[in-house]
């Protein structure tokens, strides 16, 4: 699209924009064309093929998590809950998230982490201890530059 100045008076200009084949369009014309595609995107394409900026696809999965596992005890199922498989299937984008998540409140994201990075820096004496594991993947995340202070 080519944007070109029509003047109509001698200090006013019309903005008109040159869509598809030339053909003429007003800046307003053009907003609607836009969004008449946006809607139709919206309606035709699933919402889970659509491009989410990433930390409100995180923060959006991770409330409902903690909504919907507040009261199970068993960490299979908390770990195994779909919003919780699909802040993994985030891939390492959610690396960051997570730990600054991790940072302003333990929780159970190990298993996502190790997932996600192919990595585990919480030694074995420090298994179960959720203080302790917190802190080695925090010390990770500065050391690997994904996690700043």
């Amino acid at each position: 699209m080519t944007t070109t100045i029509i003047p109509r008076a001698p200090y006013a200009s019309t903005i008109v924009v040159l869509g598809d084949n030339d053909t003429a369009m007003s800046a307003e014309a053009t907003v609607l064309k836009t969004k008449r595609r946006d809607s139709v995107i919206h309606y035709e394409q699933p919402i889970s093929r659509q491009r989410v900026y990433p930390p409100i696809r995180f923060h959006s999965l991770k409330t409902q998590w903690e909504a919907e596992t507040a009261i199970l005890s068993s960490i299979t199922e908390i770990v195994t809950h779909p919003a919780y498989q699909q802040i993994i299937g985030m891939g390492r984008v959610a690396t960051p998230l997570i730990l600054a998540e991790m940072k302003k409140k333990p929780g159970h994201w190990f298993w996502a982490l190790k997932s996600i990075t192919g990595e585990d820096p919480v030694l074995p004496e420090q298994k179960g201890k959720i203080k302790e594991m917190t802190e080695a993947w925090l010390r990770w995340g500065r050391e690997q530059g994904i996690l700043y202070e």
